[in-house]
């Protein structure tokens, strides 16, 4: 054999390695517990940016920054898609009460006294959700609520 043989032969399995370990990660995923939200507690969080979506489309990640049960300053995204009619009070500096996840996580959730607030789905670490079934109609509130 030729060593262009023994090249697609070496590349297949580690192409088939790769998908291997890619289901194997997916599966261990999907077997660890939900993280919970926290709505026992209020934290105070302040807006320190929006990072543009990856892609350039949809709405952008909201970056808070807030003092935890510990007294331990957290950096996270908000869950929340903000509406673009809303996405200006959300500057620099803007305080807004938000809910963490138990552990902590990538992401707070506004508080229930911002029901106000037009959301335009959900950012779960990277992962923008409008709906199950298709585009989700902008509105006031939690679109699960809804």
């Amino acid at each position: 054999m030729g060593t262009t043989v023994w090249a697609v032969l070496a590349g297949t399995a580690l192409l088939a390695a790769g998908l291997v370990l890619a289901v194997r990660r997916a599966h261990h995923a999907a077997d660890r517990p939900v993280p919970r939200i926290d709505r026992g507690r209020t934290y105070t969080a302040t807006v320190r940016g929006i990072r543009p979506p990856d892609d350039g489309g949809g709405t952008g990640l909201v970056l808070v920054e807030y003092e935890d049960a510990d007294g331990e300053r957290r950096r996270a995204g908000l869950a929340d898609m903000i509406h673009d009619s809303w996405l200006d009070r959300f500057h620099e500096g803007s305080e807004w009460q938000v809910y963490a996840y138990t552990p902590p996580g990538p992401r707070v959730v506004l508080a229930l006294v911002h029901d106000e607030v037009w959301r335009c789905g959900w950012n779960l670490d990277g992962v923008r959700i409008g709906a199950e079934s298709g585009p989700l109609e902008p509105g006031p509130g939690s679109p699960f609520r809804r």
